[in-house]
């Protein structure tokens, strides 16, 4: 019995840690007119969980973010970074820019939408931080981009079969089955759902969002 509890203890342990993911972003500016402070924000929101909302000050031309943050059952968690020569804005105002498209992730140049990893950015402009480049780390940023460009060449499953243990590659596999028309990946090259889904590692298809992709593509009949 005394076995068993141990076992227990080490398996709830295992299972506290997998939902959270320790992060380090650093970040250096090159031209650095009047940003005075750097901000770190969770894009989407963790059930019962508070929004990650971090603010440095700059330390010269460079910023420093480190911590750990609530993964929710997940695999990844995405974020994004901005830079401004205030230290006082406030986290709703924030969302309302981003409620009223003010702001859109992943679209608009002040906003570098990231991944809570271990990375470091080479910034040349505080106001387009979009072209950032990737000094150290980064390995999920940079497969973000590769799928990015893969989709681009038509190439998206040889893209998934490359990565097929990277949880990457099954989140753009579930966006794509998701948003774009299944019957127009096979004519795009991209692979069916099937093939697409067949080519991610046993380890991916037995956590909770492979099987919730595996559910649809069943309930679909994808092929």
């Amino acid at each position: 019995m005394r076995i068993i509890i141990i076992f227990l203890v080490f398996a709830l342990t295992g299972s506290l840690k997998a939902q959270t993911v320790k992060f380090n972003i650093e970040g250096v500016l090159q031209k650095n007119k009047n940003a005075k402070f750097a901000y770190l924000v969770s894009n989407g929101i963790v059930p019962g969980k508070g929004d990650l909302f971090l603010v440095q000050p700059m330390n010269g031309n460079s910023f420093h973010f480190n911590g750990t943050a609530d993964l929710a059952g997940k695999l990844l968690r995405t974020a994004f970074i901005f830079l401004d020569e205030r230290g006082d804005i406030t986290l709703s105002q924030v969302k309302e820019k981003i409620e009223k498209k003010v702001w859109f992730v992943g679209g608009t140049a002040n906003l570098k939408m990231i991944y809570l990893e271990n990375i470091k950015l080479d910034i040349e402009n505080q106001y387009n931080l979009q072209p950032a480049k990737i000094t150290a780390g980064g390995s999920y940023l940079q497969q973000s981009k590769d799928a990015m460009q893969a989709i681009r060449e038509r190439r998206f499953l040889a893209f998934v079969k490359e990565h097929s243990d990277s949880p990457v590659a099954l989140d753009e596999v579930s966006k794509m089955v998701k948003y774009v028309g299944f019957a127009n990946l096979a004519a795009m090259d991209f692979g069916s759902p099937g093939e697409m889904y067949a080519a991610l590692s046993k380890r991916l298809k037995s956590t909770t969002q492979g099987i919730e992709l595996k559910q649809k593509i069943d309930q679909n009949k994808l092929k």
